[in-house]
Parts: C-alpha cells; sequence; structure tokens
C-alpha cells in the first residue's frame, strides 16, 4: 500500500477507543450481544430516535439480514446500479432480482423517475443508498412506495449523522442499514447496524441475525432456555469491536461537525475552479454528513488527474464501476449505455480525501494542485 502524504481516509480514533477495547478484551470472550454491544444498540436508538436498533458485522450483514426479513425468491428489488456490490448481492442471496435504476445527475442517488418506471407486479421493495451521505429524495421516494405497496431499505452506509429534513438518512423507509467500516464517519473497523421502528420485523431480525435461534429473547430472561427457530445466518458484532463503535458514536457530533467544516473549506477554495470541475451541490433541506467529497471532470481527463494528483502524495480515486456494466451485471441481462447518468459519473468522478483530521493546510495544497493540473 502506498504512503500518500494526503489520505483518502483516516479514523478519528483516540484513547477513548483503545481503552474501551482494551476492556472489553479483559471482561468478556470477545463474542457479540454482552454489555459493549447492548449498549450501541441503546446509544443508537437514541441518537437516531428509532424503536429498535441491531448492531452487525457489518454494513453488508445488516442488508443482508433486510433482505432475508422482507424478500423472497421472485421478488424484485429496484435499486441503483453505481454502489457496492453488497446491494445486489444481499438481494440474490434471497433469491430475488436486482432491478437497476438510473441516478440523479446531482446527487449521484437514485432517481425517483426511473424507479417508477422500473415497478412491475414482481416488485417488493427499493434499495435505495444515500450516497456520500447526501440525502435521496425520501419524500418522493416514500410516496411511490406507499402507492405501490413496497418496502424501503435504506442503504445508509455513508450516511450516519446525516439528515433530511428534521429526521437522520436510514430513519425514513421500512428498514435502515448503516456501516462502521473502517473507512465510514463513525468507524471500528468492521461491524453495521440495522434498525427499524416495526417490532415485527425487529422480532424475525433479531431471530435470523442469531443463527435462526431464540437467544436473544433467552439472554433478556423471557424463556428459560432457547432453540433454533428459523433459518438463520450469524450476524453479530463482536463485543471487542462494539466497545470501539460506542465509543465512535459518542464522537459522531463532533466528527460531523469537522468534516461539514472542511467540506465548507473545500467549496470555498475550489469555487475558482468552477469553470473546469463539476463541486458537489447539496439538496435542498438536507444536511449531508460529507462522508465523501466528490468532484467531477470531463471523461477523457479523469483518470489523468488522479494519477497527477497521487504523483503530487494526494490521495484521489474513482469509485464505483456501476453494477450493470460488471460481470454480474451482464450476466443479469444489462448491457452498456443502459443506465447513462450512471455510467457518466462512474467514469468523471473524483474523491478528494475528507475526514475530520483534515488540516486547512492540506486542502490549501490540495486546490492548488489542482489548479495546476486542470
Amino acid at each position: 500500500m502506498e504512503n500518500y502524504i494526503i489520505p483518502l481516509h483516516k479514523t478519528f480514533w483516540g484513547k477513548e477507543e483503545e481503552k474501551a477495547a482494551i476492556q472489553a478484551l479483559r471482561s468478556g470472550t470477545g463474542v457479540g450481544d454482552l454489555s459493549f454491544s447492548e449498549e450501541l444498540a441503546k446509544l443508537l436508538k437514541k441518537f437516531l430516535a428509532v424503536k429498535y436498533a441491531l448492531p452487525t458485522a457489518s454494513g453488508t450483514a445488516s442488508l443482508e439480514l433486510a433482505s432475508a426479513i422482507l424478500l423472497k425468491r421472485g421478488h424484485e428489488v429496484i435499486m441503483p446500479s453505481f454502489t457496492f456490490s453488497s446491494c445486489a448481492n444481499a438481494v440474490l442471496l434471497m433469491g430475488a432480482k436486482p432491478v437497476f435504476a438510473d441516478i440523479d445527475i446531482t446527487t449521484y442517488n437514485i432517481d425517483p423517475n426511473d424507479i417508477e418506471r422500473k415497478i412491475t407486479k414482481k416488485t417488493r421493495a427499493i434499495m435505495i443508498v444515500h450516497y456520500a451521505g447526501m440525502a435521496c429524495d425520501m419524500e418522493k421516494i416514500m410516496e411511490i412506495a406507499k402507492n405501490n405497496n413496497l418496502y424501503v431499505i435504506e442503504d445508509a452506509a455513508h450516511a450516519l449523522g446525516a439528515k433530511y429534513s428534521s429526521g437522520y438518512l436510514g430513519t425514513t423507509g421500512t428498514v435502515g442499514c448503516f456501516s462502521f467500516h473502517g473507512t465510514k464517519n463513525a468507524a471500528s473497523g468492521e461491524g453495521g447496524a440495522f434498525v427499524t421502528n416495526d417490532n415485527n420485523l425487529f422480532k424475525t431480525a433479531e431471530i435470523i441475525r442469531e443463527k435462526g435461534t431464540n437467544r436473544s429473547s433467552f439472554m433478556r430472561g423471557e424463556r428459560k432456555k432457547y432453540s433454533w427457530v428459523k433459518v438463520g445466518r450469524s450476524l453479530i458484532l463482536s463485543d471487542i469491536l462494539s466497545a470501539i463503535a460506542l465509543e465512535q458514536i459518542k464522537k459522531l457530533d463532533e466528527i460531523t461537525r469537522l468534516r461539514r467544516k472542511n467540506a465548507q473549506y473545500f467549496l470555498k477554495k475550489l469555487k475558482k475552479l468552477s469553470s473546469k470541475i463539476i463541486l458537489p451541490q447539496v439538496p435542498k433541506g438536507t444536511d449531508p454528513n460529507w462522508h465523501i467529497f466528490a468532484i467531477r471532470v470531463p471523461r477523457l481527463m479523469r483518470d489523468n488527474v488522479i494519477k497527477e494528483l497521487r504523483n503530487y502524495g494526494i490521495e484521489a480515486s474513482f469509485h464505483y464501476l456501476p453494477l450493470h456494466q460488471s460481470q454480474m451485471g451482464k450476466k443479469l441481462g444489462y448491457q452498456r449505455k443502459d443506465l447513462p447518468v450512471s455510467e457518466e459519473v462512474a467514469s468523471t468522478i473524483i474523491r478528494l480525501p475528507m475526514h475530520p483530521k483534515l488540516k486547512k493546510s492540506e486542502i490549501d495544497y490540495i486546490a492548488e494542485v489542482l489548479g495546476k493540473i486542470l
């Protein structure tokens, strides 16, 4: 791995996380659903103002849990192609079919108009992704879901701490899925969370998450013994990682504040290049967490700009190859040019360094280098 002067990501860990991890190591066996996992679930419920939260092994695990609860073989799920493979995998593992929709050219989020075009009698759910911590058009999406009796799975892996209207992203849909991956705003290395306000979904979720057993209710003292009651998976989060995630959630307001501060300074410094690059645009009535700060440049320039930034010690990167253009996408029957906006964004986007520890002097340097390159 190359060592860059300015890395793309940097965790906001300190002595608190180190102390919590050591305490978890000394007080238990590291398995899930011990005291730190319980505290993490409580804090997530309070922070997000949701009724139920379950720590999971990853954001991917949360998506698989959501799909296991809501989907059956033959169902279709509309989702963006401009996302990570975990979204499609979660659906395919249930014998359901991912149906890719195009994205909005401004927010890079799923286009509600294309959602409507893709609905069939087999459609069971809409899986949305709040790309970079920018909110999808939740008002329109929830209206479409209501009118067509569809579930909404919010992939909020990028969006912990971001807001839409007065609520947090990940809490408006049927279920919300978060990630604590080492690159995310709140990071425990690996980890995630599943949230919902539906009691029946929660009860099913905690059974599937715990290998298909009713062990969770046994641990709460609600039964004398537990047993296998449903087909399940092992999706719980180690208490050691829960301890780290717990400290990260305690710091989340500060993490988000620093990211927003850095994003505003980035926008100010790069404004002079606005005739050469496309800057991020914040949808009205939303408050992003700036998980990613992405610009776009002409397609023919993109790869060279990334190369030059890296030559100057700045870790810049492209992002997703749209799923419909992948080998698996082709097996599902998709072709190049099926989703033109997704393809345009994917071939022009550049992710710049963004994390709470980013310094103004580093942003100045990035802006200066971009000015030279462009």
